[in-house]
């Protein structure tokens, strides 16, 4: 057991307390806001605030002066004018009272007040991050996260707890504690601790799990499964060096309608070990996938990009939800068919002969392009056509493939389904849902690997 695993969060135990509280205030005893320029001096100096207001919301409050009130009030309004434009907005840095240095990242800065040479500055922020080291950060070469609030997930150990009064036993208490899978070279620990209301992740850094990838997959599967935006609150990077980056990061409400968005589609803890196993094999496909330049994604997984839509869409209107299902079983498939499954059942020279005599035709040359192109889309094998190979090979239900196919042909054409819904809608939505998990399962499948629990 090394300093990181057992229960530890060697990092971020000192700042625990001293970020998550909500709401909290940093008194900053500098904060400067600079250009994209790295090489300019800042736009304004002063001092002021960070407010942490909720786990989604951070703002500054900043009395500062400029070195030059022209230019200054020139690039306020550019960067009001060009909200999309990073080159013109703003960086925040920040060092409170303790010497911690803060950088804030891009912000959109508002302008209360101007009174002589002081400027009243405020804006939004979405993360907070400062780099640290000393004894008490972490050898290991890992993250640590925090989740908040609490998720409750099926643990391999239990924690005791006895209340007494006078020696006499007035309450016993027994809840999940520690769960400890090995994946991919990372040894990752899940636990409680007593009284606390959150989630505490440890894993080791490997080279199927390397930095900095490995803060963000960790918490891809938890989404997936449970159908909940769920991403960490606080984080550290452990370097292995005895340094570390800590970041405190937007943590959102949990959902009250996801279960149609979750994978496993009952409440984690029933699903005991086969919670587990496909938490290891979500992480296996996430951690192999390379985008379009060959390289690892930083950003959520395609498949985690669709259940993170899905789980969103299931707070808004059924046929929202209906159109969300739809459109995610159909990337899935896309996601999960080989080039040779993607040939058309078309036979190939019969189509080149029909291209070529249409070409002939002199006819309206605006038909001739559409049917043109139909033609060449016939060259491509349909999601339907595919789907009902999966029906046949009895990877996907009849029923799933059929509601898939309604909604193709209804739904996606501006046809509203009853915002109440009925018996046979209700059917449609779980059947949908039900084609989202089995082609995930199915898309799985190639990297599933049970975890050494």
């Amino acid at each position: 057991m090394n300093d990181q695993q057992g229960h530890s969060m060697r990092t971020l135990s000192t700042w625990e307390k001293r970020l998550l509280p909500v709401p909290n205030t940093l008194e900053c005893a500098e904060m400067r806001l600079l250009s994209a320029a790295d090489f300019e001096d800042p736009v304004f100096v002063g001092t002021g605030q960070i407010k942490i207001t909720s786990f989604m919301s951070m703002d500054f409050i900043m009395s500062a002066q400029a070195s030059d009130g022209n230019e200054a009030f020139r690039r306020l309004v550019r960067a009001q004018d060009n909200p999309y434009d990073v080159r013109e907005q703003f960086r925040l840095e920040a060092v409170d009272y303790d010497g911690n240095e803060w950088a804030c990242g891009w912000t959109g800065v508002r302008l209360v007040s101007a009174v002589k040479d002081r400027w009243l500055l405020t804006g939004k922020l979405r993360s907070l991050v400062t780099s640290v080291s000393g004894q008490w950060v972490s050898k290991v070469s890992g993250v640590e996260l925090v989740f908040l609030p609490r998720l409750h997930l099926p643990m391999e150990h239990w924690m005791e707890s006895v209340t007494k009064i006078g020696g006499e036993e007035i309450q016993y208490r027994r809840e999940p504690g520690r769960c400890v899978l090995r994946v991919l070279g990372s040894e990752i620990e899940f636990y409680h601790l007593p009284g606390s209301e959150a989630l505490y992740l440890t894993a080791t850094a490997s080279t199927e799990l390397p930095h900095p990838y490995l803060e963000n997959w960790l918490s891809e599967p938890l989404r997936v499964l449970t159908g909940q935006l769920i991403y960490p609150r606080l984080v550290a990077r452990n370097k292995g060096n005895g340094t570390a980056d800590v970041w405190l990061r937007p943590s959102p409400s949990r959902l009250p309608n996801a279960g149609l968005a979750s994978l496993l589609g009952k409440d984690p803890i029933e699903a005991k070990d086969s919670f587990w196993e496909m938490y290891s094999a979500l992480l296996t496909f996430i951690a192999n996938a390379r985008d379009a330049d060959n390289q690892p994604n930083f950003e959520s997984n395609r498949l985690t990009r669709f259940y993170e839509e899905i789980a969103q869409a299931a707070g808004g209107s059924r046929w929202v939800l209906c159109l969300t299902l739809a459109s995610t079983a159909e990337g899935i498939a896309k996601m999960i068919m080989r080039p040779e499954e993607q040939k058309s059942d078309f036979d190939s020279a019969q189509l080149a002969c029909l291209k070529r005599t249409v070409k002939k035709w002199e006819g309206d040359p605006e038909l001739k392009k559409r049917i043109l192109g139909d033609i060449s889309r016939a060259g491509i094998r349909t999601i339907g056509s595919f789907l009902k190979s999966l029906v046949d090979r009895q990877v996907v239900g009849v029923a799933q493939a059929r509601a898939w196919k309604d909604v193709r042909n209804q739904v996606m054409h501006g046809n509203l389904i009853a915002p109440w819904g009925g018996k046979d809608e209700d059917q449609r939505l779980m059947d949908l849902a039900g084609l989202v998990h089995s082609l995930t399962n199915h898309l799985l499948e190639r990297t599933r690997a049970a975890p050494e629990v």
